[in-house]
């Protein structure tokens, strides 16, 4: 897809940026603001959730106090009091008729119980074996003993009707003779539920439970529990309601009682401004997108035209004529000034590019004689600077095994140090000339036999091998690589003799070599069990000249590793190492895999 807009022109390329930068504005603004709006009327239903929540929950604590209260006042009924003191078949009547609900009362309670104050039932008035029942009374029982006030208890499902007892304890002086409990029925006027509307709005919905979420009710049924933990809810909670959809809710407990409220509004009610405003934003952003890829469309005519003829006259003198001029129409503007500005150019470059010819042919001529004075000096180092060496050996031995026996301890030792400095430098100019070939010399590259190279390394180390009784170990067959074979022959002496020269002198040196492919290449291990080499190091090892250690620990020159670093990157290849100190080390070089060559 990107390569695809790449090759379109300009002429589509701006359209499509304008239009894109309109979709994009228009989309991030509509969106930012649809966020804002839908943040700002959630803000909105979560506060009016709690207020609501919070009132219905501070009405049923005060209808609550009003219920224990009339309850309260019939438990003080001299009749009622006489009875639970001495139940007896005079008193019955009285009691039962205080006994009796009146007025409103009639329609809100549909059972009256009198019990003992060690659960026994004494009176029941109403529709008791409908409404309640021992079992559903003693638990509220136990919870009347605990206190001396009254209190209400769980709402309980009998049918498609929903019940609460309401209860206080019958005391004579201060004896408690046993409990008075009223079991009321929920109801709600239509005077109520109008204001409950109008509280919660026609969208809102309201329910009360128990805090043990077994019972709910929307005040006229029975309903679904919630499906979320409400009873420890300090939050606006957010869930799915069957047959409403997602919805916003709050839940307080009501002061006092075992029961909950829970107000719930649904989402996508309270979000419907800020979906409406967004299909509005759509319909502007489509109008504004039309419009600007017209102006764009016009406007990209105007620019691309001239920009097409130039682009013509810059190939043509890509190609390498220079001497046609840019055939533009005569223009004030910014292209005009570019279609003059661009003949000016193309001249200059005709001119640049034949001075740049002239320079080149200059210089190459400068660099070849450098080449043969470089070249030169090679031969100089090579026989002029290393023939007097050798005469310094020379003479430095024949004095030692001539004249030995007449020159005491100092001069013997001076001889030999003569000997030692002059077969030292002859074996750093060997080095300065093996790494002035690779670094200067043609390396032709071809695909090589990696196991003969090896073969080759190892004859012309056998005599190092053998004093140092060293043991050379290459693991399985070497695959063929694309290398120039004498220097690649070169670093796989360095590597060797450097596996073998940094081993404590207790030791006997074990070199491990081995290959593998990778991605079409071939790395090549050379692995010792010598001192190793700290990371710090790990680059610094294959610069010229470089020393980690003392030359009487370990002789050397410190070119045989920059020697193969530069032979690598020659050839196309790599080299490093990973090592460690006293952990012995890994050196690694890397080469484009050849052909496969037959077994050896």
């Amino acid at each position: 897809m990107l390569m695809a807009v790449r090759g379109l022109s300009i002429q589509l390329k701006l359209p499509l940026l304008i239009g894109g930068l309109l979709v994009a504005v228009t989309g991030i603004y509509s969106w930012a603001a649809y966020q804002t709006m839908q943040g700002s009327a959630s803000a909105t239903v979560t506060t009016r959730l709690g207020t609501v929540a919070d009132q219905y929950a501070q009405a049923l604590k005060t209808q609550r106090d009003q219920f224990v209260d009339a309850v309260r006042s019939v438990a003080e009924n001299p009749a009622v009091r006489a009875y639970a003191a001495h139940p007896s078949a005079t008193a019955r009547a009285s009691a039962e008729a205080a006994l009796r609900p009146s007025g409103i009362q009639a329609q809100q309670v549909v059972a009256v119980e009198l019990w003992t104050a060690d659960g026994r039932r004494l009176l029941a008035g109403g529709d008791g074996a409908r409404w309640t029942s021992t079992g559903a009374a003693a638990p509220f029982l136990r919870e009347l003993a605990r206190g001396d006030s009254g209190a209400v208890g769980p709402f309980r499902a009998v049918g498609d009707a929903i019940v609460y007892p309401v209860g206080a304890p019958v005391l004579t002086g201060a004896t408690g003779r046993g409990y008075l409990l009223q079991w009321r029925v929920i109801t709600l006027s239509r005077q109520a539920r109008e204001q409950v509307s109008r509280l919660i709005g026609s969208d809102g919905h309201l329910f009360v439970g128990n805090a043990a979420n077994d019972v709910w009710t929307d005040l006229s049924r029975l309903v679904e529990a919630p499906r979320v933990d409400v009873v420890h809810a300090d939050s606006v909670l957010r869930y799915e309601r069957p047959g409403t959809g997602v919805v916003l809710a709050a839940a307080r407990v009501a002061p006092r009682t075992p029961w909950l409220v829970l107000v719930e509004f649904p989402r996508a009610v309270a979000i419907a401004p800020a979906r409406l405003f967004l299909r509005q934003m759509t319909l502007i952003g489509g109008t504004i997108l039309v419009l600007g890829l017209v102006a764009a469309w016009a406007t990209s005519l105007t620019l691309t035209r001239p920009l097409a003829r130039l682009t013509q006259a810059a190939e043509t003198v890509a190609a390498g004529d220079y001497a046609q001029p840019v055939a533009a129409q005569a223009r004030r503007d910014e292209l005009g000034r570019l279609a003059a500005a661009f003949d000016i150019m193309v001249a200059h470059v005709r001119d640049a590019r034949q001075r740049l010819e002239e320079r080149v042919r200059a210089r190459t001529r400068e660099l070849e004689d450098r080449n043969a004075e470089l070249e030169a000096f090679a031969y100089s180092i090579s026989h002029d600077l290393r023939s007097p060496l050798r005469a310094m050996e020379g003479f430095s031995q024949a004095l030692i095994e001539d004249y030995g026996d007449r020159l005491d301890e100092t001069g013997r030792h001076h001889a030999e140090r003569v000997v030692l400095a002059a077969r030292k430098m002859d074996q750093l100019i060997d080095d300065l000339l093996a790494y002035s070939q690779v670094t200067r010399a043609d390396l032709p590259r071809a695909p090589m036999d990696l196991q003969r190279l090896m073969r080759a390394a190892l004859e012309q180390l056998d005599g190092e091998v053998r004093t140092r009784q060293a043991r050379i170990v290459v693991e399985g067959g070497l695959p063929a690589v694309v290398a120039h074979g004498a220097t690649l022959t070169q670093v796989l002496v360095n590597l060797l003799a450097n596996g073998i020269k940094f081993v404590p002198s207790d030791r006997a040196p074990e070199v491990r070599v081995r290959a593998e492919a990778r991605d079409g290449r071939v790395r090549l291990w050379v692995e010792d069990n010598g001192i190793g080499i700290a990371p710090e190091h790990h680059e610094r090892i294959f610069r010229v000249f470089e020393r980690l250690h003392p030359a009487t620990n370990y002789p050397g020159t410190g070119i045989g590793l920059a020697i193969v670093r530069k032979a690598m990157e020659r050839m196309g290849g790599r080299a490093g190492v990973e090592s460690e100190p006293g952990r012995g080390s890994r050196f690694w070089i890397e080469l484009p895999a050849g052909a496969t060559f037959p077994a050896s």
